[in-house]
């Protein structure tokens, strides 16, 4: 059945209704209950407030006549019976509206959500890379991730979480996905990257209390990397889940014109690297009583993984969020994972040619010859 042919269908099933229960009312049964409830509700359910409301007066209506008809009339009754009718009705009618609101914003968020964090992992020629995002129970977030060619041959990786749900939330999130997209082929400098997104948020929006928190990491042909953060977890190595390095803590985008951000110098561990949200560390059951995910219970899990594929590693830290939150995480959770597809020994040789490169041993000048003595010419015999 079509959905006209069902709402046309739907609308007779409540006229017949109310038809059927002034009939009732006038004939066999003069007062067989809050029947009139039943076409209501139904007209709430089905079609909303409005029609909710309608079906009301018309129920109204029916227990009108069928007081005028009564023997003896009594019209306290109606003063009792019409708001039984219209309040439950405006309040399904409100619960309906609300679903239906949620359900189109979701949907809209979904097509959102598919451009900031894609299902499908780019496929690059010197990276192995693997994202996995999974949206929280109640609706999407602003969690997005970032796989771009950087300058100079280099491949820029971002996360980024933008505090808040919902509509707002991933406008922000696209916006900011799109400023770090258009900069990353002019710059292999994450502090600059975030700077510079950072600018462009203060430009648009202002200073807002819906910061962002992201991590930008630049991963160059001889797998050495350069990353920073802004109020995000650091990346973590897939070799033992510790965080890449030493970390000082900056504060998020969005919140402050400057940004004293941090850039680090490491290389790409050989397992590969994890960026992740807080989705995943703040994973919990519903009651609040019980501690999050954690850090900690992240790190023991890469580490017994042992050196896990990018796939792996995001398939099985998805999975135990999912199981310690029991299925139900409060925040979305975005991933990514990557490591080299060079050999270890072609890795080290091509960071000994870019040291080469960049630090070129001295070469002596050759010394000028000695010009030979001339032969002093003897004087003339006088």
């Amino acid at each position: 059945m079509r959905p006209d042919e069902r709402r046309d269908v739907q609308i007779v099933a409540i006229v017949a209704s109310l038809g059927a229960i002034l009939l009732l009312r006038l004939t066999l049964m003069p007062d067989p209950g809050s029947v009139e409830l039943l076409p209501v509700l139904a007209a709430a359910w089905w079609f909303g407030t409005r029609a909710a409301l309608v079906a009301g007066v018309a129920a109204s209506a029916v227990l009108v006549a069928a007081a005028l008809f009564a023997d003896p009339f009594e019209p306290w009754t109606l003063v009792v019976r019409i708001p039984l009718v219209m309040v439950p009705a405006w309040l399904l009618g409100q619960l309906r509206d609300e679903r239906e609101r949620r359900i189109a914003e979701l949907g809209r968020l979904r097509v959102i959500q598919d451009a900031l964090a894609p299902v499908q992992a780019p496929d690059l020629p010197l990276l192995e890379v693997a994202t996995r995002y999974v949206p929280a129970e109640r609706g999407v977030a602003g969690d997005f991730y970032l796989v771009a060619p950087g300058h100079n041959n280099s491949t820029v990786v971002v996360v980024g979480d933008v505090v808040g749900k919902g509509i707002d939330a991933a406008k922000r999130a696209t916006f900011a996905r799109a400023t770090l997209s258009a900069c990353a082929p002019y710059s292999d400098n994450p502090v600059h990257l975030l700077r510079v997104t950072n600018a462009e948020l203060i430009r648009q929006h202002g200073v807002s209390a819906e910061f962002i928190t992201m991590v930008c990491v630049v991963v160059r042909p001889d797998s050495s990397l350069v990353w920073a953060s802004a109020g995000h977890p650091p990346p973590l190595s897939l070799t033992d889940g510790q965080p890449i390095g030493t970390f000082k803590p900056s504060y998020p985008l969005g919140i402050a014109p400057e940004l004293p951000v941090v850039g680090y110098h490491a290389r790409l561990p050989q397992a590969g690297i994890l960026l992740y949200t807080d989705g995943v560390t703040d994973a919990r059951p519903r009651r609040q009583s019980y501690e999050p995910f954690g850090r900690v219970r992240l790190t023991r899990l890469i580490d017994e993984l042992n050196r896990p594929t990018p796939d792996e590693a995001v398939e099985r830290v998805v999975e135990a969020a999912r199981v310690f939150s029991r299925g139900r995480l409060p925040d979305d959770v975005c991933l990514v994972a990557l490591r080299s597809k060079l050999s270890p020994a072609w890795t080290s040789t091509m960071a000994e040619r870019v040291e080469a490169v960049a630090h070129p041993p001295a070469v002596a000048e050759p010394m000028a010859a000695p010009e030979p003595a001339r032969e002093s010419q003897a004087a003339p015999a006088r």
